[in-house]
This record gives C-alpha cells, structure tokens and sequence, in this order.
C-alpha cells in the first residue's frame, strides 16, 4: 500500500516519511470527533506539563529544550506568544474602562506646538494632530496604540538583554541562542504570573489585592534568581551580582522602549 498523502510505501499504519495515519475510507461523525477530542486533549496535556515546569522549577524547561528533552512541552517562542497575547489583553481589558472617558486638559493651542529636533517638517504636523485628538477623544485612541505596540517593544527588548548576557557569561563561553531562550522562558513565566495574579484578584476579596501584590513581585523576584541558579549552575553570590546587573539593565532598556513605544502610540493615535 502507498500513503494517500506523499505515495510512500507504507510499512504499517502510519507514514514512515511524513506520518500520515492510513484511513482510506471517509472518516465517520464518531470519527472525527474522536480524533478532535484526541487533539485537545494531547495540546492540553503539553500545555499543562509546560506551565507547571515553567512555573515551578525556574530554570527547568531551559535547560530540558535545550537538552533535547522536548515532545512533553510546547516550544518556546509558540509558549510566549500565546501567553503574551492572553497577558496584554488581559491588562488592555483591565484598565480600558479607567482610560476610556478620560479626557486630557492641554493647555494652550495644539498649533503653537514647537519641536527643533530632526524630520520636524513631518513630526510636528503628527505632534498637532495627536494634541488635538487627545483633547477630543482621551486617551482611548492613546490606549489602543499603545497597548497594540507593546508586545512589538518586548519582542525587541529581550533579544537586546541577550546580547548584554554575552558579556556576562564568557566563561565559559555560551551560545547567544542560550541566553535568549532563557529570557524567553523567564518572560513567559512574568506573563503566566501576572496572568494568575489578575484571575485571582478577580475572585478574591479587595482586601487581598495588596498582600497578593506584594506575593506576585516577591515571587517574580525570586523565579529570576533561581532560574539563573539553575540553568547556568554558578554559586550563589556570583548569580546575584550577575542578577542585579541584568535586572538593571532589563530595567533601563524597558524605560527606554516604553518612553518611545508612548511616543509612537501618541503619534499613532
């Protein structure tokens, strides 16, 4: 028999060459609600496996991809954007309705605007037009744009911090791509977490929003420490200077792109 998809010779039920399962007579109701109910179930399965590691070993599910351990989780990039895109419209949902009737008082006239600095033939026309539409519209428009560049930003940021890694961990020396799936794990744990923390002060009593605030950063805190700790295994005093300057930079880097990513959003707006 040849496999109906790629003509391979088949040698049992699956294809050796692209693994098509053999099923020459047309699928049943029963059938494919199987294999669909089969489907999720394996997806879940992997997902769940990934965000437990994720979440409660830092440093693990690095050091598993990397190692070759892979069919248990989902990769990496794919795990970060699904919890990116769950993360910041859980916060655009959040804080929509503080922004949305909100009104900006701008004093003065949007044409007397100045800007000395380059292309100002083009920007000070974008500067009058998003003064004006601030004190029209609020800052909904402003919100909207922002929130749509800022997964843009981060995509920028971390491989930015992986580069500054390098020069951290030269001996013995590591490849670039270690450096970045790290940070890609860490993000997707920060986004996870704040994912959680916003489920859960949506249940909880008002009273807890500030004691699980305090958990959310103690435990953020913590999960970057050790999973530096575990995956690149240098002592404990060395790791936390190694820590600090990474967070110091992972901070200044942030500052800079949010300031920029405001201005896009504002001209954008």
């Amino acid at each position: 028999m040849d496999c109906l998809n790629c003509g391979a010779k088949l040698l049992g039920p699956h294809c050796s060459l692209c693994g098509q399962r053999h099923e020459p007579h047309p699928p049943t109701v029963g059938h494919l609600l199987g294999e669909t109910f089969e489907s999720i179930t394996h997806a879940d399965s992997r997902l769940w496996r990934t965000l437990a590691t994720l979440l409660a070993r830092p440093g693990r599910l690095t050091r598993e991809w990397l190692a070759g351990r892979r069919a248990d989780y989902l990769p990496p990039v794919r795990l970060y954007l699904v919890l990116s895109v769950v993360f910041f419209l859980t916060v655009a949902f959040s804080s929509g309705e503080a922004f949305r009737n909100e009104r900006v008082n701008i004093e003065g006239d949007c044409t007397g605007l100045e800007y000395h600095g380059p292309f100002a033939p083009t920007v000070i026309p974008k500067m009058q037009e998003a003064c004006l539409k601030l004190k029209r519209e609020g800052f909904a428009g402003f919100q909207d744009a922002f929130f749509r560049n800022m997964p843009k930003a981060m995509f920028v940021l971390l491989p930015l911090v992986a580069a500054f890694m390098l020069l951290l961990y030269w001996r013995p020396r590591r490849f670039y791509v270690e450096h970045l799936l790290h940070l890609v794990h860490n993000q997707s744990a920060i986004y996870a977490a704040f994912i959680i923390e916003g489920a859960l002060a949506f249940v909880l009593p008002e009273a807890l929003e500030g004691p699980l605030s305090v958990a959310l950063v103690a435990y953020l805190f913590w999960y970057c420490y050790r999973s530096m700790r575990v995956y690149y295994g240098q002592s404990r005093l060395v790791t936390f200077g190694k820590y600090a300057v990474i967070a110091s930079i992972y901070m200044l880097l942030a500052s800079i792109l949010l300031f920029f990513t405001g201005i896009a959003s504002v001209l954008e707006g």
